[in-house]
């Protein structure tokens, strides 16, 4: 009888969680639910769906049994999560379907089918103070006789101190069994005493030429090449692709700089001091600590910094073809700055598109197999054959 209560009630707090989480996704002003709704529904959006379904059910017949009115509610609460959920996923397909991306539901419960690949290849590109600077190298699936693999870069984010070149490593898989040869690449990451603004862009100016120099030898051509990062990763790829494209890179090692067809970045960070002076409850604080690593100071101590870090301040007319794909209910990076970049680019001739995500908060997509998920890896899949970047 004991366990019985304890596991009647461990399924009503879950089902108040899901509404909770729910209200949160339509009602993001809300401080702290307003951010955790969002994270609790992009990855689990289907599954909450379908056990507050469940909930309703089960919740309902108890309530004919014994007539409580807080069951009811409970009831009531069970069916706003559901039906909550549904009309957020509805409105993610739906903008996932106009850009021509399919949405595999299986896959939101399940996680995706992944293929065995031919195993990662680590190579150290360069070093800094002493360490090694290493790259991921992930082969193309292709068959014998096929064309050179296009050469897809990705940088990951962290906030510039945080993250390796392990993340997303079944994107990266997934995007080789498509024919690509994968470089992922690490950098020296900032810290409390070690600012990395003018060293990270440089760095991986440096993977760059390292691999213009070597991608032949893994089957790569690095005259069809295309970077992709996301958040402080979207910021780098988007300095680099623009300071290399307007000849202001300078990378931290010899080499020639491959021409970079196409640019895409994932929630970036495109304006360092907005990002200084968020004042959300949950992520101003890290979004302080993040630009104050990297940079060493605050906007009035290196207004010269930030201005350099920012990618707004590189937007010229040479700049590489972009793709933007930030998140509508992110607290960290809200997506406004998104689309006045792609207004600046485009206003300078630069082709740039932005398709922003409903619901989506910082980090959308990195539960592999969710909607986001799959809306991420498909845009990116469509935006490099629309550049001619196709395997």
């Amino acid at each position: 009888m004991l366990m019985a209560r304890v596991v009647r009630f461990a399924g009503h707090a879950v089902l108040v969680l899901f509404a909770v989480a729910t209200l949160g996704c339509f009602v993001p002003a809300i401080p702290v639910l307003g951010s955790i709704g969002p994270l609790l529904v992009a990855p689990f959006g289907s599954w909450i769906t379908i056990l507050s379904l469940v909930g309703v059910v089960a919740v309902y017949l108890r309530w004919r049994r014994i007539r409580r009115g807080r069951t009811l509610l409970l009831a009531a609460l069970a069916a706003f999560a559901a039906l909550g959920t549904i009309w957020i996923q509805v409105q993610q397909i739906s903008v996932a379907r106009a850009n021509g991306v399919d949405i595999d539901l299986a896959q939101t419960l399940v996680g995706p089918v992944q293929r065995d690949g031919a195993p990662m290849v680590l190579r150290n590109y360069s070093s800094h103070e002493g360490q090694p600077l290493p790259l991921a190298i992930y082969r193309a699936n292709t068959e014998p006789g096929r064309p050179t693999a296009p050469v897809l870069v990705y940088v990951h984010g962290g906030g510039w101190g945080g993250g390796s070149l392990d993340d997303r490593s079944v994107d990266m898989r997934w995007f080789a069994d498509r024919g690509f040869l994968v470089v992922s690449v690490e950098y020296t990451l900032s810290s409390v005493d070690r600012p990395t603004w003018d060293i990270a862009p440089q760095q991986i100016g440096c993977a760059l030429a390292w691999i213009a120099g070597n991608a032949a030898d893994f089957g790569g051509d690095p005259s069809r090449l295309a970077l992709f990062g996301e958040s402080a990763g979207g910021n780098l790829v988007l300095n680099v692709s623009y300071m290399a494209s307007g000849g202001s890179l300078q990378p931290s090692c010899p080499g020639k700089l491959p021409r970079i067809a196409a640019t895409i970045a994932a929630y970036p960070i495109l304006d360092a001091v907005r990002l200084y002076e968020n004042d959300d409850l949950i992520a101003g604080p890290f979004a302080r600590q993040m630009t104050t690593w990297y940079t060493g100071g605050t906007p009035a101590q290196y207004p010269d910094r930030y201005a350099a870090v920012s990618p707004i301040t590189h937007v010229h007319p040479a700049a590489p073809p972009t793709l933007l794909l930030p998140g509508l209910a992110d607290h960290l990076l809200p997506p406004q700055p998104a689309f006045e970049f792609a207004a600046k680019a485009l206003a300078a001739g630069v082709e740039a598109r932005v398709i922003a995500f409903p619901y989506g908060e910082h980090s959308f997509d990195q539960q592999d197999g969710s909607i986001g998920n799959q809306f991420v890896r498909q845009a990116i899949l469509q935006f490099l054959a629309s550049q001619g970047l196709a395997p």
